[in-house]
C-alpha cells in the first residue's frame, strides 16, 4: 500500500492544476509552504537530536578529565581484540600503568594541580604509544594500554619503557617543576590469560612487582620552592 504525505498530496494538486490550465489556488499554495518550513524544522531538530545522542554515546566511552576511554569501554575493547588476535591467531599486549608520586602532589598542591598533572601524563602516553593502540584512564592515576597486536613481548616491554621514560621527565605544574614516574605491569595474550579479566590480573601483578623492585633512587623529585595550592597558578605543561 502507497503511503502519502499530505505535502505529497498538496503536491499532486499544484501539478494536476498546472497541467489542466487552472490557475493555482492560493490556499493550496499557501498550505504548502507552511509544510515545507515545518518539515525543514523538523529536519533540522532530529539532526540535532541525533547530534546529542551521538555526544552522550561518546561522553559514556570516555573519561571525563583526559578524554582517553573509560574503564567499562576498555574492558570492551579488550575483549574484541582477544577474540580478534584468536580468530587471526596474533598477540596482544597490556600495561597497567601506575603513578608513582601522584598522592603527594595532590595533597600537596591542590587537586587542579594533580588535574593538570594527570592531563600531562595522558598526553605523555598518548604521544608515545604506537599508532593503532588504545589507551584507557583506568584509575584515579592508572592508565591502561592496550597494544592489539605484536610480535613478542618485547616490543610490549619497548614501549614500555620509552613511556616510562617519557612519564618520567619533569612537569611545569602550579608555576612548579614537579615529577611523577610510572610503573608499568606488562601482560601478553595467550601466554599470560586469555580473557580481559585474566590479563589485567596479570599485567596488575606485574605492575605491583615493578613497583617493589624500584630503586630508591627513582623515586618521583618533588620542587622545593615553596608550596603553592591556589587554583589559580595551575599552567598547563604539555
Amino acid at each position: 500500500m502507497t503511503e502519502w504525505r499530505i505535502e505529497d498530496v498538496l503536491e499532486a494538486r499544484l501539478a494536476a492544476a498546472s497541467l489542466a490550465g487552472a490557475p493555482l489556488c492560493v490556499s493550496t499554495a499557501a498550505e504548502l509552504a507552511t509544510l515545507r518550513s515545518i518539515n525543514a524544522r523538523l529536519l533540522r531538530e532530529i539532526a540535532a537530536l541525533k547530534e546529542r545522542e551521538a555526544h552522550a554515546l561518546r561522553l559514556a566511552d570516555r573519561d571525563g578529565l583526559t578524554g582517553l576511554y573509560n574503564r567499562r569501554r576498555m574492558s570492551e575493547l579488550i575483549t574484541a581484540a582477544i577474540a580478534a588476535a584468536a580468530r587471526d591467531g596474533h598477540q596482544l599486549g597490556l600495561l597497567f600503568i601506575d603513578l608513582d608520586g601522584f598522592k603527594r602532589i595532590n595533597d600537596d598542591y591542590g587537586h587542579a594541580a594533580g588535574d593538570e598533572l594527570l592531563l600531562a601524563v595522558a598526553g605523555r602516553i598518548a604521544t608515545r604509544a604506537r599508532t593503532g593502540d588504545l589507551i584507557c584512564r583506568y584509575g584515579g592515576d592508572e592508565f591502561i594500554v592496550l597494544l592489539p597486536r605484536i610480535p613478542d613481548r618485547e616490543a610490549a616491554l619497548e614501549v614500555s619503557a620509552i613511556i616510562t621514560d617519557r612519564v618520567a621527565l619533569p612537569c611545569r605544574v602550579a608555576a612548579e617543576e614537579l615529577r611523577v614516574t610510572a610503573a608499568i605491569g606488562v601482560s601478553v595474550y595467550p601466554e599470560d590469560g586469555r580473557t580481559a579479566a585474566e590479563l589485567l590480573e596479570r599485567a596488575d601483578a606485574e605492575m605491583y612487582r615493578v613497583k617493589a623492585s624500584a630503586d630508591p633512587a627513582d623515586a618521583p623529585v618533588i620542587s622545593t620552592a615553596p608550596r603553592r595550592r591556589s587554583e589559580d597558578n595551575v599552567k598547563r605543561s604539555w
